[in-house]
């Protein structure tokens, strides 16, 4: 390990879940997808750039994500942090202690402290720094590539991140849209763990709510409807792992990680742990285990928020589609506002983002 590199925590849990499903996939004699460049490019902001795709949050995003305001409602798209909540295997768990209540004359004053991941906990928000890719022929975090070609001789120290922290991500303020997969491409049914969302489904969730892959543009935040959230309720495991499989969810894959990269979204989000299907496809190169963090954080800067709360929405939206007349424009479109804690050097954030209708 290089001079001024930290040891990476939980590496060797994670390590050992992502060995056991690339080695489920090998013995089932699973090929690797092919022609796919897992090096990370420079960005296009230039290469001192840290803020990834926050940085289409422009004043005429805020503009547009405004117009789609028409009753005020606003949802919380998050769940409760609180003791006992599930966590993703190996992570340390939330506690709180309570504080000294301190009297001073007729007044009383209440603290507290708070211990846990809270930047990979509950309902959560992953920085650039979150994922990054260490080329064939080494083991070494500090040659890790990350976005922006950034190594991780440069950016892994004993404080956090030296860069691509979550404190240097601009408040998402934009126009939101919600695919519905479990609804129109699903049969309403939740998606089961290991089900892929494919381009298929996604393209005919847009159809069966009178959009189209137009209706996905540049800093927009799409959200993913699998019913996955209604797990949590189960704890760790059932939300996070299943008996005998070990982590596991449905999600998307490369194929639509890809196309919404293509769209110049700025992030994307879904009521499951990770975005991605789990246990992984095929890797797409050696050792690429996790192709749609890859995909999305190292190679586009495009930001990933997870465990969400999407059940209302996606109830109130469907509602509203069979009330509007033939023609008129989808409701699946609303205003999304999140600013994540500018925790320096964090990977990630918590924190509930709002849609508001």
């Amino acid at each position: 390990m290089k001079p001024g590199v930290m040891p990476l925590r939980g590496a060797i849990v994670v390590t050992m879940a992502v060995s056991l499903v690339a080695g489920a996939a090998l013995a089932r004699g699973v090929p690797m997808l092919e022609s796919y460049d897992p090096m990370p490019g420079p960005s296009p902001w230039g290469p001192d750039d840290e803020a990834g795709a926050s940085n289409t949050q422009t004043p005429d995003k805020v503009l547009e994500g405004k117009r789609l305001i028409k009753e005020g409602k606003v949802y919380r798209l998050g769940h409760v942090y609180e003791p006992g909540m599930p966590t993703f295997p190996g992570n340390q768990g939330l506690s709180v202690e309570a504080g000294p209540t301190a009297v001073i004359q007729q007044q009383v004053t209440n603290s507290e402290v708070m211990h846990g991941e809270f930047g990979q906990m509950g309902t959560e928000f992953d920085a650039l720094g979150h994922f990054g890719y260490i080329p064939p022929g080494s083991t070494d975090p500090a040659d890790a590539l990350f976005y922006n070609q950034f190594t991780g001789a440069e950016i892994l120290t004993e404080d956090g991140l030296a860069h691509l922290g979550v404190e240097h991500v601009k408040p998402l303020v934009t126009r939101g849209v919600l695919l519905d997969v479990k609804r129109y491409a699903n049969g309403g049914q939740t998606l089961a763990f290991g089900q892929e969302i494919t381009l298929a489904m996604v393209k005919k969730t847009l159809r069966a709510q009178k959009m189209d892959e137009r209706d996905i543009g540049v800093g927009d935040v799409v959200l993913i409807f699998t019913g996955w959230e209604e797990n949590w309720e189960l704890g760790t495991e059932g939300y996070y792992t299943q008996p005998g499989v070990g982590l596991a969810q449905p999600g998307i894959g490369i194929e639509v990680a890809k196309w919404l990269a293509s769209k110049g979204i700025a992030c994307v989000g879904s009521d499951n742990f990770g975005i991605e299907v789990t246990p992984p496809k095929p890797p797409v190169a050696p050792g690429v285990v996790f192709p749609v963090h890859h995909h999305l954080l190292v190679k586009s800067g495009i930001f990933m928020h997870e465990v969400m709360v999407l059940s209302e929405l996606a109830a109130d939206l469907a509602a509203e589609l069979q009330e509007r007349p033939h023609g008129h424009k989808s409701p699946y479109e609303f205003f999304y506002v999140y600013s994540p804690l500018p925790l320096r050097g964090a990977s990630g954030s918590p924190g509930i983002p709002l849609a508001i209708r």
